[in-house]
């Protein structure tokens, strides 16, 4: 029998170089992305721990506890009941959609997707008309959220419907055999099963609604000014201070906080497909 042997010198199965420079390089190529792509957020956190003599100080994150609290609560009280209301909405949506033979379905699913494609500028003056002219809802807390579960809709249905696509009929075909109803099996088969494209709607739906300032622009009232249009609306007449970077950096820290968060406690069961009840 003919003798085999393996070489598993440095120089092996990466080109001619040894190993350790392409991890290296591979390495450093990740990190001076990362750096480039962070650079702008460390530039805000920065200004906002510096007052104009270049003393360092904590002082202008008073006003993340002062008045700022409001426009926090309401960003995040807006965003949890548009989270809510996509739920609702998108799940009997997508299943009708994947396991029913509806009549002009590619249009029914393009038409609802329709938001994903309008500038939101364009978006916020049609709503203003609708609201205006036909629901008689302007400038109310009605119509901020409808506004948003207009403009977040397709975030939440589309891998809803993706992952419904991928569950295989067998989990339902099993479940029904063994006696379980048809809301027994949607409830504690199918649902949890959905998880993977559940759990990233509410993610999308959550860091657009909670940064979203334009649509708001065009839809809050007077006493409606989310955290995102407060630091928009802080800039554009006072100027870029240190105190309006305090309030962006909090809301990138609340972003960034949500999407960790999400990756320790879901990613490895939900992204990995491997979540069961």
């Amino acid at each position: 029998m003919a003798s085999m042997t393996v070489d598993v010198s440095p120089h092996a199965g990466r080109g001619s170089g040894p190993r350790w420079f392409w991890n290296a390089l591979a390495h450093g190529y990740v990190w001076a992305w990362m750096a480039i792509f962070a650079l702008p957020f460390l530039a805000t956190l920065i200004y906002s721990l510096r007052t104009p003599d270049g003393v360092w100080t904590f002082s202008y994150y008073q006003y993340v506890f002062g008045s700022f609290r409001e426009n926090l609560l309401l960003s995040f009280e807006t965003t949890l009941i548009t989270i809510v209301i996509n739920l609702l909405i998108a799940i009997p949506a997508a299943y009708a959609i994947v396991r029913y033979p509806i009549p002009g379905k590619s249009f029914i699913l393009s038409t609802l997707n329709l938001s994903l494609y309008t500038p939101a500028a364009v978006m916020g003056v049609s709503l203003v008309i609708a609201y205006a002219f036909l629901f008689r809802i302007p400038q109310t807390m009605i119509g901020l959220i409808g506004a948003y579960v207009v403009g977040t809709f397709p975030l939440m249905l589309v891998p809803i419907i993706v992952a419904l696509r991928d569950l295989p009929m067998v989990f339902e075909e099993a479940a029904r055999t063994l006696g379980a109803t048809r809301m027994q099996t949607f409830w504690r088969v199918e649902l949890p099963l959905l998880g993977p494209g559940i759990s990233a709607g509410i993610l999308l739906t959550f860091v657009i609604i909670f940064n979203e300032f334009l649509v708001t622009l065009f839809i809050a009232g007077p006493g409606l000014t989310t955290a995102a249009l407060r630091v928009y609306n802080l800039a554009r007449t006072a100027g870029f201070q240190p105190s309006t970077a305090a309030l962006a950096t909090t809301m990138q820290l609340v972003s960034f906080t949500v999407v960790l968060l999400f990756f320790h406690f879901f990613g490895s069961r939900y992204l990995k497909g491997t979540y069961l009840i």
